[in-house]
This record gives structure tokens, sequence and C-alpha cells, in this order.
């Protein structure tokens, strides 16, 4: 009897679990051309340095669709409209703009590094992504989806002086 119950249990939750990836849509209400990344840095210190991801769209009717949040490379960057070399484009910039770094108390009476604040965790997303995949969510009549994009093209870095 005993054995049934931790059966049963051990069942209802393999059942009940959560989802460990969102659902994605095979067939989305727009048509994307070659998606390309490009790395690009600044010319001073301050100004940081990142990635640009540029996907060409084309959406028959833009009211309906909202663009949101691209997911590429374990980061995750807010989407806008531009149009990039005459095509309507959503963009997403992933800055990486390196912050100094806080100076550390270290000292022998841990009561004396009270001051010091640990690190921020790394942002976990919610896909699994290849080098050359992005997953880009988008509100669709008010229901948000995600749809997975592949074959990302690389392009040459870009030098800001």
């Amino acid at each position: 009897m005993k054995s049934l119950t931790y059966i049963a249990t051990i069942l209802l939750f393999s059942l009940t679990g959560c989802k460990s990836q969102q659902d994605l849509v095979t067939n989305p209400p727009f048509t994307t051309g070659t998606v390309t990344c490009q790395s690009w840095v600044g010319g001073r210190a301050e100004s940081g340095s990142g990635i640009k991801l540029v996907i060409p769209v084309d959406v028959s009717d833009k009211s309906k669709v909202d663009f949101k949040t691209a997911y590429f490379r374990e980061k995750s960057a807010d989407l806008k409209w531009q149009k990039v070399n005459g095509v309507a484009s959503v963009v997403a910039n992933f800055a990486t703009i390196s912050a100094p770094k806080p100076d550390i108390i270290m000292h022998a009476d841990p009561k004396k590094e009270v001051g010091n604040t640990p690190p921020l965790p790394k942002e976990k997303l919610p896909f699994e992504l290849a080098e050359n995949e992005c997953v880009v969510s988008y509100l669709e009549n008010g229901e948000l989806k995600y749809v997975k994009l592949e074959g990302i093209k690389v392009q040459k870095k870009k030098l800001y002086q």
C-alpha cells in the first residue's frame, strides 16, 4: 500500500510539473528575411560594446503584431522597429557596458565587510539556444507568443572611432 501511494505521488508530480520551456510557434503571422548579428565596440572605454541583432520582418498588419523581446546568446533585449538598408526590421541591441567594479572590503573580521554587495546572478533564459539561434517574443491579439529563428549570419565587427 505504501508503494502504491509513493508511485501515485510521483505520477501526479510528473504530470503536473512545470514547463521547462515556453511553447514555440511554428508559423507566425509574419515572415523574416536573413537575420544578422554584428558585434560592435565603441571608440572610448565608457561607450562599451555589444551585439546588434537585425531581423528583417514582413508583416501584413502591424497593428496585430507587437514585437517585445529577443533572446540571443544567453541575453535578452527589447525589440524596436527600424529601417535597415531600406528594409523594415526589428532590431535588438545587446549592450555590454562595463561598469566600474566597486571597491570590496576584505577584512579578517566579517563584521567590517558589511558594506560589500554580492554579485548579481546571471540572467536565466527560458530557452536553450545554439550560437546561431534566437527566440523572438511578440504579442498577437493580446497573447504572448514565441518563435525561434535559426541560421543567423554573423557580420564583420564594427569599430566606432
